[in-house]
């Protein structure tokens, strides 16, 4: 016994100096995985991105970030970089969310980025754009577009002067070992970049299948299309950030997108409460997600019969993924909340009851829906309400929700056309259609102009020129008032196509092969003239002065953009007004027309007869740029004989 003692004793003080060596290993180690880049979940779940690539462009020194990433400096990322630039801009501080958008590299002319991954699979793909100012260029104003060798992921993208941030994220299945990431700047513009990312995402983040909305059924493919991330909510709860979040993703509250925010209330509960169902893992949503939500607020008293309803905005170009969050955290009990779903007024899920998943509560659920671009004309709308049975307590909630812009048959992410320059198919038809409809406008505003020189002589004498000028009378109101005029038939071809004009989408189906050679306003001042021509109501459309007027200031916008002038547009406003032609001052038209009444001689009828060719020849060419049909085929149609002066003459 003495002998045990002794024994005991003696490695009671031996016990001291080898744990020493040992604790300090084991501290050694637990550092290292708590610096290391791979991601430890909620859940208990771990991922290691296989691919890594984090590049702060245009920074020369290494910044730490909040979420403990180190990118790149621009030097240490030089071997992904293919460029004969070497543009670099920064700023010492900024009202921004990461020192990543206190520096950008700039380029002039087409740049890529190549990076050679180790692991095939999803991949993020983030963009981080900042207009900084700088002395080498307006980024605010800068035009450009990026591509990946599959992908058009912007087209003819710029901040319109705005100066936020703006985080660009992709979600892209990559095959191919080599991937490419091209900056195209419009001619006489610039790209630029802040950062980018191109990290592995886990293969459970996107399954293959989803719902289709409308009907309802299964949709299978989902690994053939490529995403961006346009929208990720977390309901009733705070913004989480990357510092937070499995997959350094960012979730930002949802009060801005609820229809009324007063029809609802916001719930919480400690993320230690939640449970992942079967298959889920904090890799698909943090905890913080599913450990808040939006619930109906004094359901039982103030309305009995009401939605919680979030919109948003959204490209009727593209079909869209949606992804609803659900976790049960208001119920007291199993089996006492049943409520619908609708994603754009149509049922999704109905009388869902998230505690028999597992038969808990505060177990997570998501769901995938594909919702069609046809359903997609009014943007998003999701709603959440109760069963009309009367079965539970009327309630609804949501948790999360993330929308996923789906790539197009040419995969594009952004705009009408591929990388190859190919057009959606659907669209070809609404814009060549488009085209005809506007230029036949135009074709008729030329037979009025040619047939102003046969006016007859007691003209003034007339209430207005349109009773000699127009096939039907048109009085003094406006241009094509009649009913059975071209601008009376409202038809979809005309939302659909003129309608791009407000949605600031002209520059989205411009012919890739022209982009940089059709001035953005000039061409913006011409889609306005025609949609104006084409109102529903006489009362709403241009006089013939107005609409001649808009045409000839585009046309001087036009030249002095080809000439490569670069004066301002006020002086240029001004010029024109200056003009005779910019005197509008009545609805006959008369003001308008006043610079031709002293012509009376061949070589002046011939100069206006060349004004006016000029202006139809350069609506038309703005209009083929608009509306996809190439130089080559405009310069043909102008040698052909389907329309000449002549033909105008005897209209």
């Amino acid at each position: 016994m003495e002998k045990n003692k002794f024994k005991i004793s003696k490695i009671n003080l031996v016990l001291p100096s080898l744990l020493s060596p040992i604790m300090a290993f084991l501290l050694v180690l637990l550092l290292a995985l708590l610096s290391s880049p791979s991601i430890v979940s909620a859940a208990g779940n771990a991922f290691k991105p296989a691919d890594e690539f984090l590049v702060n462009c245009g920074a020369k020194n290494l910044a730490s970030f909040p979420d403990g990433r180190i990118f790149k400096t621009d030097k240490e990322a030089q071997g992904y970089l293919q460029t004969k630039q070497d543009i670099l801009v920064s700023i010492p501080s900024a009202n921004v969310s990461s020192p990543l958008y206190l520096s950008a590299r700039i380029f002039k002319e087409e740049a890529t980025y190549a990076f050679k991954l180790k692991s095939a699979g999803w991949h993020w793909v983030r963009l981080h754009l900042f207009p900084l100012n700088n002395t080498e260029f307006d980024l605010r104003t800068a035009t450009f577009s990026v591509n990946t060798d599959k992908y058009a992921l912007l087209h003819n993208f710029n901040t319109n002067n705005d100066t936020q941030a703006v985080l660009k994220e992709y979600l892209i299945n990559m095959t191919d070992p080599n991937f490419s990431i091209h900056f195209i700047p419009l001619k006489n513009s610039a790209a630029f970049i802040n950062a980018i990312e191109v990290v592995s995402a886990p293969d459970i983040l996107i399954s293959d299948q989803a719902t289709n909305l409308f009907p309802v059924n299964n949709f299978a493919g989902l690994n053939n299309f490529g995403y961006e991330v346009v929208y990720r909510l977390n309901m009733g709860g705070p913004l989480i950030t990357s510092e937070n979040d499995t997959l350094w993703r960012r979730w930002v509250p949802d009060k801005p997108y609820l229809k009324h925010e007063a029809l609802a209330k916001s719930a919480s509960v400690p993320t230690s409460s939640i449970k992942y169902g079967p298959g889920i893992s904090s890799l698909i949503a943090p905890a913080t997600v599913y450990a808040s939500a939006e619930q109906m607020a004094d359901s039982e008293t103030r309305i009995q019969n009401f939605n919680l309803t979030w919109n948003f905005v959204a490209d009727a170009t593209f079909s869209y993924v949606v992804r609803l969050h659900f976790c049960d955290i208001v119920s007291k009990s199993l089996n006492d909340l049943y409520f619908n779903v609708y994603l754009n007024g149509k049922m999704a899920i109905s009388g869902l009851d998230l505690s028999s998943i597992k038969d808990e509560l505060a177990v997570s659920y998501f769901k995938d829906f594909v919702v069609d671009a046809s359903l997609m004309s009014n943007g998003l709308a999701v709603e959440v309400g109760p069963m009309g049975d009367e079965t539970g307590t009327r309630n609804a909630i949501l948790n999360g929700l993330e929308v996923f812009k789906m790539s197009s048959k040419v995969n594009s992410l952004d705009g009408v056309f591929g990388v190859d320059g190919k057009m959606l198919e659907n669209h070809k038809a609404v814009v060549y259609v488009g085209f005809g409809l506007m230029f036949g406008a135009f074709v008729g505003l030329g037979a009025m102009l040619l047939k102003w020189h046969k006016r007859p002589q007691d003209w003034q004498k007339r209430n207005s020129f349109s009773s000699w000028l127009l096939p039907v009378h048109a009085g003094d109101h406006s241009f094509m008032s009649s009913k059975t005029s071209l601008g009376s038939h409202k038809t979809n071809f005309y939302s659909s196509t003129l309608g791009l004009g407000r949605k600031g989408l002209l520059e989205k189906i411009i012919d890739p092969c022209l982009v940089g050679t059709i001035n953005p306003e000039s061409l913006k001042k011409f889609a306005e003239a025609a949609e104006k021509c084409l109102a529903e109501h006489g009362v709403d459309r241009p006089t013939m002065g107005d609409v001649l007027w808009n045409l000839e200031y585009a046309l001087q916008l036009q030249e002095a953009f080809s000439k490569g002038k670069a004066e301002d547009e006020s002086k240029l406003s001004a010029a024109v007004a200056d003009s005779p032609v910019a005197v509008i001052d009545d609805h006959s038209g008369t003001a308008m027309f006043s610079q031709f009444s002293g012509l009376n001689g061949s070589h002046q009828e011939q100069n206006s007869l060349s004004i006016s060719w000029k202006i139809l020849n350069s609506g038309a060419s703005m209009l083929c740029a608009d509306f996809d049909l190439s130089a080559k085929r405009m310069e043909n149609f102008n040698k052909s004989s389907l329309i000449t002066g002549r033909d105008l003459f005897d209209l």
